[in-house]
């Protein structure tokens, strides 16, 4: 069941490919009028050029709706650091280190919660058998 009530604390787990480790993410549901300008941030025209903003609209809309992490999660100089105000490896400046050092982790942040729908069409794929060993080969013509 998806609770329509706004909460700040939703929970996503990322595998984060340079650490190594899994990361939690606690973040708020963004607003609707968000996703709007989010989506509107993507993709924009400059004359008769389209231009793609994909990773400065995910990392912009990422965190203004990243509300924390799991303590220990990230690191600074070989030490923990917590987004927890009341945590002793507090950081003020946890948002920005983020920005400046894990885009890769805002990236797929954001991805996942402004374009992560997916929808179940009930269709799956199989795979029987096995592939074959050489590359694909052009059909021959016959005339």
């Amino acid at each position: 069941m998806r609770d329509l009530k706004q909460s700040d604390q939703n929970v996503l787990i990322i595998k984060d490919a340079i650490g190594g480790s899994d990361i939690e993410l606690h973040y708020r549901i963004p607003l609707t009028s968000e996703r709007i300008a989010y989506q509107n941030k993507l993709v924009t025209r400059k004359g008769g050029k389209i231009q793609i903003h994909s990773m400065e609209a995910r990392i912009e809309f990422g965190l203004k709706i990243l509300t924390g992490f799991r303590d220990g999660d990230f690191g600074f100089d070989g030490k923990p650091i917590s987004a927890d105000p009341t945590s002793k490896n507090y950081r003020e400046d946890w948002k920005e280190l983020i920005k400046a050092t894990a885009a890769d982790i805002l990236n797929t942040f954001a991805f996942t919660i402004f374009e992560g729908a997916s929808v179940n069409t009930g269709f799956t794929l199989e795979n029987e058998g096995e592939a074959e060993d050489h590359p694909l080969e052009s059909p021959s013509v016959q005339s």
